[in-house]
């Protein structure tokens, strides 16, 4: 075979694969049939490879340009390893190796490789709480508040969240027909109320409840805390722990997968609660160390007032639904008890006065307790200042601002008071 119709050769092979290297070559063997390896330039020493053929002497190897080697010829003959060519999958630009899990957002992934060796990616498809299209749509178009990805909510599935960050069980329809208290006062109201200002050093702070339904627990033990305060003008001033209402209030009650508010406002009418100190928030349903019926000083917890010896035990609730009642209800006797309703777009909330945007899932939705503080006005739009329970790091510093009057999200459709049962020893200070 003369040196031109070797080169034709050559360059036939070249066209139809690119040196050994490549891993759609089949792997042979080749050389390594015989572990021939060939010196110098040796016409048959070579094989036949898809329509042509490859060589298994020293002269294949000559330059990477004129490589017509047989893809198992460094291996053989030069004693280099074959590099492993490890099939990857491609998603949204990187490339993921075979046989492990990753995640996308919420979403749990896989690269596997199909019976024909062909790598897949598989994913989960469900709705996670954190969407980059929510913030884009609320912040591009205008909204009256702005949205924002929180890191800390960032893997969480909204189906999931629905359950651990809100809490509130559907309310029964005993609870739904309560009557609703009517004060009819027509008295001028000002336009900015927030009670933070009224009673500077009453108003329990913002509580995170962590990945548990509890809201309706840190919900009610808010609210009985700054009015016990308030009743008391400050004797009886103390956080009262929503914790012995995720323990001790088990009846009809699941704990950190939420709760019933009926209940719960009735054990703290018929059994009471103790302070924050006495029995720390967990963010899960603990044992319960105390006696049903048990009081203070065999709780070992230390009361404010030396001669009180019950729990702090609330009346019956009181139910509000109209605009003004709520108004003077809060600026007479303190925060009060909301439950609303919760989108996928209020989880994104940052700041600004928030109404239900079209962005995002709009059909998953869940109940949620919270309280109201106050209320106020920004060039006419009037809204409600909420302190919610998701921690300082979430909205304003954990509070936001809903717009009021419209019964945006539920949040006026069912408002709950209580007056405290203070001792005559805190009201005679």
């Amino acid at each position: 075979m003369t040196n031109t119709m070797r080169a034709l050769i050559c360059f036939a092979f070249l066209a139809v694969v690119s040196a050994y290297w490549r891993p759609d070559l089949p792997p042979g063997p080749y050389c390594g049939k015989t572990r021939q390896c060939c010196t110098d330039r040796q016409d048959d020493c070579s094989h036949q490879i898809l329509d042509t053929l490859c060589y298994c002497d020293q002269f294949c190897n000559r330059t990477r340009a004129h490589d017509d080697c047989c893809p198992d010829y460094p291996s053989v003959c030069l004693n280099i390893p074959t590099p492993i060519i490890q099939k990857t999958c491609t998603h949204n630009g990187r490339e993921y190796i075979p046989g492990k899990k990753y995640y996308d957002n919420c979403n749990a992934c896989k690269c596997s490789l199909d019976y024909k060796g062909e790598p897949t990616w598989e994913c989960e498809h469900d709705i996670c709480l954190m969407s980059g299209d929510v913030v884009y749509g609320v912040n591009q178009y205008g909204s009256s508040w702005r949205a924002y990805n929180y890191s800390e909510f960032y893997g969480k599935k909204l189906r999931d969240a629905l359950v651990y960050k809100l809490g509130t069980l559907p309310l029964s329809p005993e609870t739904k027909r309560m009557g609703a208290i009517r004060y009819d006062k027509d008295i001028p109201y000002p336009a900015n109320f927030d009670a933070r200002q009224r009673w500077p050093r009453f108003i329990s702070h913002v509580v995170d409840q962590g990945w548990c339904g509890s809201d309706w627990a840190v919900a009610i033990a808010g609210v009985a805390s700054d009015r016990f305060a308030i009743q008391s003008n400050g004797a009886e001033n103390m956080v009262l722990s929503p914790q012995i209402l995720l323990s001790c209030n088990e009846r009809g009650q699941q704990g950190c997968k939420g709760g019933h508010i009926d209940v719960a406002w009735n054990f703290a009418r018929n059994y009471g609660l103790v302070d924050e100190d006495c029995f720390p928030y967990k963010a899960s349903r603990t044992r319960c160390p105390f006696r049903p019926k048990g009081n203070l000083i065999s709780d070992g917890c230390t009361p404010p007032i030396k001669q009180r010896t019950s729990r702090y035990k609330v009346g019956p609730p009181g139910k509000l639904n109209k605009e003004e009642d709520i108004m003077y209800d809060i600026m007479e006797s303190g925060p009060v008890h909301a439950v609303m309703t919760v989108h996928q777009d209020f989880f994104h909330y940052r700041d600004g006065i928030y109404r239900r945007s079209r962005h995002g899932d709009n059909h998953l939705k869940g109940l949620h307790s919270v309280r109201i503080i106050g209320w106020g006005e920004d060039r006419g739009d009037k809204f409600w200042i909420v302190a919610n329970s998701w921690g300082t790091q979430w909205g304003e510093n954990g509070y936001f601002r809903i717009a009021r009057g419209s019964n945006e999200s539920g949040i006026e459709s069912f408002v709950v008071n209580v007056l405290s049962h203070v001792t005559e020893a805190a009201l005679k200070k």
